[in-house]
């Protein structure tokens, strides 16, 4: 716990020496000053019972939850309302699995309905832009496939922090110019994922800007962990299943660091985690299955392969070196979760069906996590009397040529001859035929 003059402090991961503040923390190079690693986590001087009360309350954003996060003063608080967001219960999902022998409940966490830019990545920017607010910093830096850049580029752009933002070729030049347009710098730069985090970290170094610790950054895990207090706050107990698709994995770690540190107020354990990759782009799903063939040997999680520019249309999951795969596996291992591939080429199928069934849009990562759904049912990764959460994570805004997809029946007609009256019964059963073909 932290000092009881402090509401929060970071402990390394790796040596446990604390700093005692985000301020400390910056001036420190966001690193460890005996051990240098940069992977630290914060610890709170709170009463978890607290959470009683505001469980009882509906938030408006995840800042409900101010005394469980970061920030000292509520006048720094930068916000587009984000993280109060619904968890719907998708009951054809519930039937699809009821056909395939599997009687669950199906819950689907709405990211496409946050405040800011629609996306998972909003608390997470949200808490950046309110830290920096605080502590004063008025640069910083930041390399992205899409998501991650929008939502930093518009929050930080409302707390007055001028970014400099490093993303791959293949990035929607949609993102590019939506980021620029709030003032920020955008550089595209030449290559994959990794060739623009090492430019950005080479600009950093450069010009002593502040850069993203990734994945492993404590403003985005602890900001992400919110959506357990949610979960408990919607559902009243945790998830048995959970569902993601994965590019670099802050949303595992930061369930996990919300299940450890919430067991010292209820009896809550960590779901079964299920996470998702194109076919494109599954550097972690082929680490993981070499893993399981060879019964997970000593340092398995240090094992996984790098893919250079990998060929997916999905650039916001096209995380070729996935950095915090040593972290993500051994959770994997610890909550006996599994990695899923999915192909690529049924992420429009997945959408559609989607559009049809739930009248709801979504981009083209969340169809992959939906995609690793039906897997998940069809093969039996998820048993009868679960409870499954699905994190879904973005909405057709982020990915608005996407939507230009997902269009049929459109026929140009010259007279109504060449009409014919419509069965949109008719029209599920065949994208579902799609889908699952």
């Amino acid at each position: 716990m932290a000092s009881s003059d402090n509401k929060y402090q970071l402990r390394c991961v790796n040596c446990g020496h604390t700093t005692k503040d985000f301020a400390t923390w910056f001036a420190q190079n966001q690193s460890c000053p005996q051990c240098k690693s940069k992977h630290a986590e914060i610890e709170y001087n709170v009463d978890y019972a607290k959470l009683d009360q505001l469980f009882a309350q509906q938030p408006q954003s995840f800042w409900h939850y101010f005394d469980f996060l970061p920030l000292n003063d509520k006048k720094n608080i930068v916000s587009f309302q984000e993280g109060a967001i619904p968890l719907e219960r998708w009951r054809w999902l519930e039937q699809f699995a009821a056909q395939n022998g599997i009687d669950c409940e199906i819950y689907v966490y709405r990211n496409d309905l946050n405040g800011g830019t629609n996306t998972f990545k909003d608390i997470a920017a949200s808490m950046a832009a309110s830290v920096f607010s605080e502590i004063g910093l008025k640069h910083y830096c930041i390399a992205s496939t899409g998501n991650t850049a929008t939502a930093y580029g518009k929050y930080l752009a409302k707390a007055n922090v001028s970014a400099a933002i490093f993303m791959p070729e293949n990035a929607m030049a949609a993102s590019m110019a939506e980021i620029s347009s709030y003032g920020q710098q955008v550089y595209c730069v030449k290559g994959d994922y990794s060739d623009a985090k090492k430019v950005a970290a080479d600009y950093s170094t450069q010009f002593n800007v502040p850069i993203s610790a990734g994945n492993i950054d404590p403003i985005r895990v602890e900001s992400k962990r919110t959506m357990v207090f949610e979960w408990l706050r919607m559902l009243k107990k945790m998830p048995d299943v959970y569902l993601q698709a994965v590019s670099g994995g802050t949303g595992p770690l930061a369930l996990d660091k919300a299940v450890r540190e919430l067991s010292v107020y209820q009896n809550i354990s960590l779901p079964k985690m299920l996470l998702v990759q194109t076919d494109k782009c599954d550097p972690m799903v082929q680490a993981w299955e070499k893993a399981k063939q060879q019964n997970f040997p000593d340092g398995f999680e240090k094992d996984y392969p790098i893919i250079k520019n990998p060929d997916t249309k999905i650039s916001i999951l096209g995380t070729g070196n996935p950095g915090t795969y040593p972290i993500v596996a051994k959770l994997m291992q610890k909550c006996n979760g599994d990695f899923i591939r999915v192909a690529e080429d049924k992420v429009e199928a997945m959408a559609k069906v989607v559009a049809i069934e739930q009248k709801t849009h979504i981009g083209p990562a969340s169809a992959v996590c939906f995609l690793g759904l039906i897997d998940a049912i069809v093969n039996r990764r998820i048993q009868s009397g679960q409870t499954v959460l699905v994190n879904m994570g973005e909405g057709i805004k982020r990915a608005p040529e996407f939507l230009i997809n997902l269009g049929h029946h459109i026929k140009h007609v010259d007279n109504v001859n060449q009409c014919a009256v419509g069965d949109i019964d008719a029209t599920k059963h065949t994208l579902w035929e799609d889908l699952l073909k």
